[in-house]
């Protein structure tokens, strides 16, 4: 199946959070799939697999899920400085501000 890929930013009490979104390339109705990537964010095998999800039918939003402690677009590199810089944001981005995200991005599905 073709697929597309955009972005949006979406609007969170916390700030701006950038949405890559992997859907089929045809019109129609398709179930969504919130993607949560690793601490590095929208790494390369992340960005694959939700385009193989895309692939068989479903809308795939993946979210800057640190968007509130980093640039928009920040992608953390595979080395120990991208991994201590994820672990950080991790301990450091409390839990309602992921309950916050995911609202906002079942408000844009809807």
């Amino acid at each position: 199946m073709l697929i597309q890929q955009h972005t949006d930013d979406l609007p969170t009490p916390t700030g701006t959070m950038r949405t890559t979104v992997f859907r089929p390339a045809t019109n129609g109705r398709f179930n969504a799939i919130i993607f949560y990537s690793e601490i590095f964010q929208l790494t390369a095998p992340i960005a694959r697999s939700a385009a193989l999800l895309a692939g068989h039918g479903f809308i795939v939003l993946v979210p800057e899920i640190f968007h509130e402690l980093n640039p928009i677009g920040t992608v953390l590199a595979y080395d120990d400085a991208g991994k201590d810089k994820g672990n950080a944001d991790k301990f450091t981005k409390p839990l309602e501000q992921h309950d916050s995200d995911t609202q906002a991005m079942l408000d844009y599905l809807s």
